[in-house]
């Protein structure tokens, strides 16, 4: 009967994973007006909007510790839960924010949604699958329907918040709150697939010795480490990229209302890409991650190359989008590939803490990278700044990918047993 349980819970999770995943993934109706939302109706100082934008990953950082616990206590599927529950807290101080401080509390509530979300519902879905050679591919098919959902979905409120936002600024954020709320209530339908969720107190020395030494194994794990690089190099990248091609294309006289339709165009780019993450790695193999990462650098470099002509030549505006295309199809397959690769060789003992030094060292990264790119910008042209940071990642590339050239992407059997140590199959296949 247990078994049945577990077949049923399995079919379950798996089919409702990538419906959630759409809405929630991150936020609905948002990114295109919340700038002006922030300092048209609440009347807050821009400087002070993009201050506080660079501090999510900040808290981010802060948050993970907190949101180990929480997993590690209360489980994958509450966990889930007390993120979106989080992330709707976050949806009503912003709609009734007045000053800095509110935006500092709602960036505190957003960064801590995300650092629980982050860990817990990749780990919820990695341990929904049975274990099997082909865990991987299905890992990615289901995490990939469901970030290819969302990229359309967000396409298409791209376009409708800005329309929403001229009849009245408060309908695209009350939509955003909706869906959210909607979100929280899918994630209550999971089932949870780990049964035995510690819920002793903290302080119960045996399971924190538990967590040691998963994140012990995390820091010695020659593969994890050069996964988690890439990561942290990438994350950087493609945050400082989704601000530096809205800021070229303003700097280009693109008009808001053609700049909507671009990006929403470019989200559903990446859900199309998205689609072809499988064949990318059947084609690529161990290379599939730094195929990726030299070509959204390329896509920063050339972007920033051509905006420099364009200052004179504005036809060139068409070759800048083209560029943008390249980039999103790369961004498209990064996410559900590193989420895929993370979760190899893990169980339900390590994955949770896999993910979270993950978003641990992101967030440290991305707040360095962020005020090196915030410090390039406020001195020079947005095209200048990008021709400078494709350098700097392009070296910063080469040094992850010597690095991940004999540590990641091998056959299991070429991996020392103490890097598949929590995969008992894989285990038992070398023996």
């Amino acid at each position: 009967m247990e078994e049945v349980d577990k077949i049923q819970m399995r079919k379950r999770n798996m089919k409702l994973f990538p419906i959630y995943k759409r809405l929630s993934w991150d936020y609905i109706f948002f990114y295109t007006i919340n700038f002006l939302f922030l300092t048209q109706v609440k009347n807050i100082n821009p400087a002070d909007v993009i201050l506080i934008d660079s501090f999510y990953y900040l808290f981010a950082m802060f948050a993970q510790i907190p949101a180990t616990f929480t997993i590690e206590f209360l489980g994958r599927k509450n966990s889930i839960i007390i993120g979106n529950i989080l992330s709707c807290l976050y949806m009503v101080v912003i709609i009734f924010s007045n000053n800095l401080f509110n935006l500092i509390i709602a960036e505190i509530l957003s960064a801590t949604s995300f650092a629980i979300k982050e860990s817990a519902e990749p780990s919820l879905l990695n341990e929904s699958i049975p274990q099997s050679k082909h865990k991987g591919k299905i890992f990615a098919r289901i995490s990939q329907k469901g970030m290819s959902g969302y990229y359309i979905i967000d396409a298409i409120t791209k376009v409708a918040a800005g329309f929403l936002y001229d009849v009245n600024p408060y309908i695209p954020i009350i939509l955003s709150l909706t869906i959210l709320l909607i979100a929280t209530f899918l994630a209550m339908l999971f089932v949870e697939p780990v049964k035995n969720v510690k819920t002793k107190k903290i302080k119960n020395t045996s399971q924190l010795k538990e967590i040691k030494e998963a994140f012990r194994f995390v820091l010695s794990s020659e593969r994890v480490k050069g996964l988690i690089l890439f990561a942290c190099v990438m994350t950087g990248l493609i945050s400082v990229l989704s601000n530096y091609e809205i800021s070229l294309l303003e700097e280009l006289e693109v008009s808001a209302s053609l700049l909507g339709i671009i990006f929403a165009m470019l989200e559903i780019v990446s859900a199309l890409a998205i689609k072809k993450q499988e064949k990318f790695h059947n084609k690529f193999r161990n290379k599939s991650l730094t195929t990726i990462g030299f070509s959204t650098i390329g896509a920063c470099f050339l972007a920033g190359t051509i905006g420099v002509i364009a200052l004179k030549y504005p036809i060139a505006i068409t070759f800048i989008i083209a560029i943008y295309i390249l980039r999103y199809i790369s961004s498209g397959m990064y996410y559900p590939l590193i989420e895929k690769y993370l979760s190899n060789f893990t169980n339900k003992d390590i994955d949770t803490k896999i993910f979270i030094a993950n978003n641990l060292l992101k967030s440290i990264s991305s707040v360095i990278i962020g005020i090196m790119a915030s410090f390039l910008l406020d001195r020079m042209e947005t095209a200048y700044c990008m021709i400078i940071m494709g350098i700097i990642f392009f070296l910063l590339m080469i040094f992850v990918s010597k690095f991940m050239k004999e540590r990641v992407g091998l056959r299991p059997e070429e991996y020392p047993k103490e890097e598949i140590k929590y995969d008992k199959e894989m285990t038992l296949d070398i023996k």
